[in-house]
Parts: structure tokens; sequence; C-alpha cells
């Protein structure tokens, strides 16, 4: 903030010194006597203009005796400008004149304070450029009152708030405000006569303020009072730092790196951040112009606070918490026990006594409050008391300090580190709470899941030391219990009983007892095994489909082992020698009188059956008859024997053709009967001559035999 007050004083003392300066070196103050009516020195070739000296004003402070002079310099001053005063005071006769003022201000002493003087400022350089000013005034009226002292504002909120040491003469203060773009001043007045505060200002814009006294409320010891030197007061910083890193580094020997950077769109002065340890034994501010910031910590918890400011206040404050870290491993170990309701011992390695003499504990409940003790051991353990709970846990941390007596922090930045920590009971409670969530799962017919949350640790009033599991089954009244490890949050129940309803409830117990059960769960164990159904299921769609896909297999095997086992017997009708037979044959037979030996509606086409012979007593006497009968032919009875016929389908009948050419068969009919599926009558009518009906059958199945073992070679080849 700016100090007014300290600007005032030391432009006092800076006009003391040169004062006198100007007494005892080159200033030269001569007396004159009035010879005119206007001055006792010329002035006329002096030019009084807008570009030459100006702004010439006399006054004296309440009580003091001399008058001080300031104006201001001309355009055309330059290092070798000075400057000469004259003072005349007519009524007096007195005249009195100081040359080489190097100053834009003067003290004149030895005036009559009542009556009128008038002053003249001339400025003069080595070119012989002159310009003057002139004041005038009664000395005794020209008495007013500095500007207020210490003057300091701050704004926020659109207000703006200005304070000042208050004066001893003044009763009243006076402020003037404006936009830095405006020209028009508003005026407010001070109640209480050291401060004010303006409201409705748009915090977007730079104001300017000036503070005076007000001469109404003087009591005539002020004429006049002095307006202080112009506040140029900055626009509101109405933005939170925009955090871009916050980083905790883990290093060795229990401690921490921590980095913090951030942006900001204002212009701003710096900025403030301020770290605090939680337990609040120490805090420190660090005031940076760099929007970022790295310190080396302890493993405590810090609160960071980090603000932007200028001249006219600072922004909101960003504020974040660096938390203990957890789980990790430090570099010692230490030893708490209660000693009794107030007090707790701790106890560490005795080789630290070795290197450090300075110890600090932060200590306090593990959801509460912490406070940190600093002292000097040279011993490796102490005493801490305290009101302390009952069933309640307390956090022990212990912190090495590298600096020597008195063990007070005097930095946070590298100072301590962390050593070591523990977590103890004063007294322990049982658990005051069971297992929360505590449901089932994977339920078969001999086994289920149980699985449960661990119980709060602010109902737990003691050290977890495991779980146990109760249960039974809906229809007895005895009851098991399981227990099992304080890490353990799920376990399966085996060796249930099926089709039954089964209660069970959860409870945590500490080395003071079992605590509260959890509300109980129900469930059903199952009848069946789920997975025997699934598999009787399986079984019965796979025999389906084996069964829908094997009906077309099994079709074509039959198809095949009947070529093989029941191969194709040719059709003798269709021979080529019984259509020779046809053709030459004489004998007729008449449909009218003659009639088959057997009739049945069979197929023609029927090529692919085996047509099976059964003799007949009827059948071979009317071959016999046949054979016995006289038939004509023109064919030479002694004929030459013919070579035998090549093996045919039909070799037999060819055979019988060529040996017995007068021979003739007429017809061969084979029918199936209706309603005999394994029966098969052959009924023929033939004319053989010199062959019986037998000798034809023997010679025909011989050829059926062949045919059909080569047929079944061709059928295995297939199906191979």
């Amino acid at each position: 903030m700016k100090n007014v007050a300290f600007l005032l004083l030391l432009r006092y003392v800076t006009m003391g010194i040169l004062y006198g300066c100007t007494l005892f070196s080159r200033v030269n103050c001569q007396s004159c006597s009035v010879i005119t009516n206007s001055t006792c020195f010329d002035l006329d070739y002096c030019q009084t203009g807008s570009d030459g000296i100006d702004g010439l004003e006399c006054y004296k402070q309440y009580l003091e005796n001399h008058l001080t002079c300031t104006w201001k310099p001309g355009t055309r001053a330059s290092n070798a400008t000075t400057y000469t005063l004259i003072t005349e005071q007519i009524d007096r006769r007195k005249c009195k004149r100081c040359k080489n003022i190097l100053n834009t201000f003067h003290l004149i002493e030895g005036l009559f304070s009542k009556n009128s003087v008038t002053i003249w400022v001339v400025e003069s350089d080595p070119n012989r450029n002159c310009s003057k000013a002139i004041f005038k005034g009664m000395p005794n009226q020209l008495v007013r009152c500095p500007p207020p002292s210490q003057i300091s504002y701050t704004r926020g909120q659109g207000k703006l708030h200005i304070s000042w040491k208050k004066g001893k003469n003044a009763l009243q203060y006076l402020v003037q405000f404006r936009e830095s773009n405006m020209v028009t001043w508003k005026t407010v007045r001070s109640d209480n006569n050291h401060e004010v505060t303006v409201s409705g200002l748009n915090r977007s814009v730079s104001y300017a303020a000036q503070v005076q006294c007000n001469p109404n409320s003087t009591s005539k010891r002020c004429q006049k009072c002095m307006w202080s030197d112009v506040l140029f007061i900055p626009p509101e910083l109405t933005e939170v730092p925009n955090i871009v890193e916050f980083i905790t580094e883990l290093l060795p020997s229990g401690k921490q790196r921590f980095h913090m950077s951030w942006k900001y769109n204002s212009n701003v002065s710096g900025y403030s951040v301020t770290v605090k340890e939680e337990s609040g034994e120490f805090q420190e501010t660090f005031n940076t112009t760099l929007p970022e910031i790295s310190l080396t910590l302890s493993l405590s918890a810090y609160l960071v606070r980090v603000v932007a400011f200028n001249s006219g206040g600072q922004s909101p404050a960003y504020q974040r918490k660096i938390p203990e870290p957890q789980n990790i491993d430090l570099p010692g170990q230490i030893n708490v026990a209660a000693c009794s309701n107030e007090s707790f011992s701790i106890s560490w390695n005795k080789s630290l006594v070795k290197n450090y003499t300075c110890y600090s504990v932060v200590w306090g409940l593990v959801h509460g409050n912490k406070t940190s003790q600093s002292f000097h051991s040279l011993s490796e353990k102490i005493s801490l008391r305290g009101t302390l709970e009952p069933y309640k846990i307390y956090r022990f941390i212990l912190h090495l300090r590298h600096n020597k007596s008195p063990c007070n922090l005097k930095s946070l930045n590298n100072s301590e580190s962390t050593y070591g920590r523990a977590d103890a009971y004063c007294v322990e409670g049982r658990p005051k709470s069971g297992p929360v969530n505590v449901t089932y799962s994977n339920v078969t017919k001999t086994s289920a899941a149980i699985n449960w949350s661990k119980v709060p640790e602010e109902d737990l009033q003691g050290f977890l030391q495991g779980y146990i599991i109760h249960y039974r089954a809906n229809d007895t009244s005895a009851s098991s219990a399981i227990t099992v490890n304080s890490s353990t949050n799920s376990y399966l129940l085996t060796k249930l009983k099926s089709k039954t309803i089964y209660k069970v409830s959860v409870s945590a117990f500490t080395t003071a007892g079992e605590g509260v059960r959890s509300d109980q769960i129900i469930f059903e164990t199952k009848q069946y095994e789920l997975s025997n159904i699934i598999v009787t299921v399986v079984c019965v769609i796979s025999g389906i489909l084996l069964s829908l896909c094997a009906v077309p297999i099994s079709s074509r095997a039959f198809k095949r082992a009947k070529i093989f086992f029941w191969p194709n017997i040719p059709n003798p009708g269709n021979s080529n020698a019984m259509q020779e037979i046809d053709r030459s044959s004489p004998l007729e037979f008449s449909h009218t009188t003659a009639a088959p030996l057997f009739e049945a509606d069979t197929d023609e086409k029927d090529a692919d059956s085996l047509h099976i012979i059964e003799e007949s007593s009827v059948m071979l006497a009317e071959i016999e008859q046949l054979q016995n009968e006289p038939v004509q032919s023109n064919v030479d009875p002694s004929p030459t024997k013919p070579a035998p016929p090549p093996v045919s389908d039909y070799t037999t009948m060819e055979f019988f053709h060529q040996v017995m050419p007068h021979a003739s068969i007429a017809t061969a009919v084979a029918q199936v009967q209706p309603g005999r599926q394994n029966d098969i009558e052959l009924s023929t009518m033939a004319t053989l001559k010199g062959m019986t009906a037998l000798d034809y059958l023997k010679q025909t199945l011989c050829n059926v035999y062949s045919n059909a073992t080569t047929a079944g070679n061709d059928t295995i080849d297939t199906v191979m």
C-alpha cells in the first residue's frame, strides 16, 4: 500500500536539507530598501506566460513562524536554471532578495505577520531567458493545515475504503474521488474523522482520490486545507487465481516436494502465498512476483492459500489442503503406549539422539483437530499429557528438526523431516455397530458366498481383530459361527443342506470383545444343482439333434447295404434270347382260354427288387406237361454243338437258345402279393426243350451270385 505519510516526511526532510544547503552554500539573500512603489528590483524584462514559471503558492503551518513558498518550473527549465525570490512589505518599507535558488521551494523568515507581503519568483538561465510569478497575501491569514498522514486504501465488492491518521487541528475531513478517465470530482465527508467508505463503484474501473481537512470545521486555526497527493487506485481483482499445477512428490528421509503454479489474467503487483501447518504451530507467507512456488516440506498436513494483489487490494483467495500422505514407508518407527486415561508415552530409536536434539510431535484424534508440541530432548522418549477420550483413536507423528535449541520453527522450507507415525487408543471398547452391506451371492445346493463391508472406523472403538459369521438353518435353533481375519470381507459357507432357508449375520471384534451384529440376511439353498439341470438339458437337445441328423445318414447307409447284400436281379424277359424266342416260337397263348398261374399287381419297372422263386407242385406239373408236348420245328434235329456264349446277365437264356433252338419261352411274370413283404412269387410260363425248369433256376442263381459278388465289391469301393 502507498504510504502517504512516509512520502510527506521524506518531502519535508528533503526540503529541510535543501533549505539548509541554500542557506550555507549558493543562496545569497540581501536586504534592500524600497525605492519605488512596485519593487526593489528591476523585473520589467521578465515575462509571465504559460511556458514560464507557474503555480507560486505561499503558506504557513499552524503554530509556525516561517512562510513556505512553492512553485512549478517552466517548460524551458534545465539543470542550469536558477531562481531568485524577492519579498517586499511596503508598509514596513522592507525588501529582501535571495538569489541562486536551485529548488522549487523556499522558506521565508522575518516577515511581519500583520502586514501584507508581495513575493516574486524569477526563473532565469545563462541564455537570459526569464519568467516570473507573483504572490500577494497577509502572512497571518496564510495559515493552512497539511493533508493527513498515513493514508491507505483498499477496495473490494464495489467499495473503496480510505483511512488516515487523525490530525490535531482538523475536526473533519473531506475525500474527493473520480474515475481515472473523468474530470469531475465527487466529494464525501468523513463522519469519524479518520476514514471513509465509498460504495457503488465500478469494479473494473480505476479511480483517483484525495484527502484534505474541512476548512469550515477548524475553528479558524486553518484558513486553508491542503489536498493530499492524488491516490491512483487500480481496478478490483475479482478472479481467483487459476491453478495450473498442484503437485506433491515424496522424497527420501521423510520429506515431500510441493510445487504449485497458477495464472492470472489481470495486471497485478504480485502474489501472496501462505502455507500453514494444519496443527497450527507455524505458518509462513511468501510474497512473489512469479506465478509459482516450490517448497520442501515434512509429511504433515498443510493448508495453502494464494491471492493476487495490487495497490488497490487483493483478489479472492484460492485455498487447498496438502493432505497427510497415507500408506507409505517412513524412515523409522515409534512406539506409543497409553499410560493412563490422561497420558501417552512415545519412544523411538536411541541412535537419533546422536544427530538430533530438536523434535516435534503432532498428535490428536485421527478425525479431529491436532496439536503440535516442540521439545528439546537428549533421550529417546517423551510423555504427552492431555484430556483424552476413551474408545477413540489418536495419531502421533514424530518430526526431526535440523536446527538447534530453541526448537521452534523459523521457516517451513526444508526445516524438518518426518521420522515415524503410530495410532493408539487410550482405552479400547467393543464395536458399536456391525459390518454394513451384508449380502449373499452364488447360492448353490450346498454353499453360499457371504459378503460385507468394513465397520465404520468411528464405530470400531478399538483395533479390529477380525469378523465372526453367525448362521443357522431355519428348521433348527442351533447356530454355527466362523471366525475370519480382519482383512477378509467375504466368505464361502459350505456343507449346507439343500432346499433349506438360512439366516446369516456378521459381527466385528476387537481386543475388548465382540461387537454388535449386523442385520440378518435370509437365503434358501437350491434343490438341484444348476449344473446338473444344464447337463440334462444339453443331453436331451444333443440326442434330438443326433436323431435328426441320423435319419438321412441311416437311409443312405441302408441303401448302400441293400446294394451290397441284395444286388439287382436282371429281368430275363428283356434279354436278346427271350426276344428271339418270342419271335421264333410258334406257340401262342390264347388270352381267352389260357390263364396265368398267378396274377399280381406289381410294377414291371421294378428292377431293383430281389425275386425269389418258390416251388409248387402245381407249377412243376404244368412245366412237365409243357415239356412233353410236341413242338413243331423246322430246325435241323442234329445241329452242330454251338460254342459257349460269353458270360453276361442273360447268359443262361442265351445258352439255352443256342443249345435248344426249337425251345421257346413264352413269358415270365413276377408278382408281389399284397400284404406279404418278404415273399415274392414268380409265375413262369415257358416252353423248354430238353431242359427242366430246375436246371434253369440253378443256372440263374449261379449268375445272380456272381453279379452280387461284383456289385458288393463296387459298393465297398464306393463307401470307402
